[in-house]
């Protein structure tokens, strides 16, 4: 590791296992916003770099990101299943 670089936070390595083009900061805001938190893109991601330590928020993201994970669990199981009846 380069001496500028900072370690990546827990939510940060999640975000990036998840991979490039998913949905779950939009499905996080949307579920603290409809549990009546207020909250920004912006601030979500300052929580995500460690920044900020909201538990709500905190919580929600990781609800969100393993259900996402369950989902992808999921779809896979799903494709072996019918490779399989094929």
């Amino acid at each position: 590791m380069e001496p500028n670089e900072k370690e990546l936070t827990a939510l940060q390595l999640v975000l990036q296992k998840l991979g490039k083009k998913n949905t779950v900061v939009q499905d996080t805001l949307t579920k603290l916003q409809d549990s009546g938190v207020k909250i920004s893109q912006s601030a979500l991601y300052q929580a995500i770099a460690g920044r900020s330590h909201r538990k709500e928020v905190v919580d929600a993201f990781f609800e969100v990101a393993e259900a996402e994970f369950a989902r992808r669990r999921g779809i896979e199981e799903r494709a072996r299943q019918l490779v399989a009846e094929a």
